[in-house]
């Protein structure tokens, strides 16, 4: 398979996975009182978030189409595969990245401890 058509069927399964995700930010919680609402918290956010898709994008773009140069993936539908894949393998691994709010670090800085006190 040509290494266009292998990266172009990873980027629309990238596609399809951001899709899902944004759609899974954006259904009604019961935290927006049944409203639908954006990713995003402030329109200061919004460009990070737009980065973080078209990254993702890419990344299940360039694993398809290597998977696909590689011969790992011989057929459309497993670059799509691997193209739905990719983007939803690393926002999981980004998950697991704990993020410290501004009290945490102030805690820190001031000496103040953690659960038990100790830094």
């Amino acid at each position: 398979m040509p290494l266009w058509i292998a990266a172009t069927w990873g980027l629309i399964g990238s596609c399809v996975a951001e899709a899902l995700n944004l759609y899974g930010m954006m259904r009604p919680t019961t935290e927006s009182k049944g409203r639908w609402q954006w990713p995003w918290r402030t329109r200061a956010d919004l460009p990070i978030v737009i980065f973080a898709v078209i990254l993702r994008a890419l990344a299940g773009t360039g694993l398809a189409a290597a998977a696909g140069a590689g011969g790992v993936a011989t057929t459309e539908f497993a670059t799509f595969i691997f193209g739905v894949t990719a983007p939803l393998v690393i926002a999981k691994m980004f998950d697991q990245i704990r993020v410290l709010d501004q009290s945490s670090d102030e805690q820190r800085r001031t000496g103040g401890g953690g659960r038990d006190g100790n830094v």
